[in-house]
């Protein structure tokens, strides 16, 4: 007759050791880029005096030539080689305040329906499901549109993807 030894606990420790060095750890990376659609002016780079102006903006969040925050953006269309008063008579800027983690990216689609005097700011944030820094990140999310008038509803949307 044999004798067998029984290696149990040896064999259950190197089977966990080689689980836990082999497994698949799965870090989250954002490596889209992200997008502007719709009617957003992608060729006019707006330029803030400096950051926190959507705090004085009361939740309107459309800035025309009646914001009294107005006079406190520049523009250029040369890639920001040079800078101009904004052209209000031409474009609007819209902005939507968020507070991100510091790995994400912004599907962004504005629509202007002139009939029902309506504008949808649609955005899309994809950021990954467990937070892989501690730092978030304030941003006030302008873009630039053609002039609306200020009658017209502003409806913004937004959608989260966690990966």
């Amino acid at each position: 007759m044999r004798n067998i030894k029984f290696y149990g606990p040896t064999f259950l420790i190197l089977a966990v050791l080689f689980m836990g060095f082999s497994s698949c750890k799965k870090k989250c990376v954002i490596e889209k880029e992200g997008t502007d659609s719709g009617v957003i002016v992608k060729s006019v780079l707006v330029y803030p005096q400096h950051g926190y102006i959507t705090s004085d903006l009361n939740g309107n969040y459309h800035i025309d030539e009646t914001s009294g925050s107005a006079s406190k953006f520049e523009m250029s269309t040369d890639g920001g080689q040079t800078k101009i008063p904004m052209n209000y008579d031409a474009y609007s800027i819209l902005a939507h305040p968020m507070v991100l983690s510091c790995n994400f990216s912004l599907d962004r689609e504005v629509l202007i329906n002139d009939i029902a005097e309506t504008v949808t700011y649609t955005i899309t944030v994809t950021e990954c499901k467990e937070a892989l820094c501690q730092e978030e990140r304030f941003i006030e999310n302008y873009v630039v549109v053609p002039s609306f008038p200020s009658t017209y509803t502003l409806s913004t949307i937004v959608n989260y993807v966690k990966i």
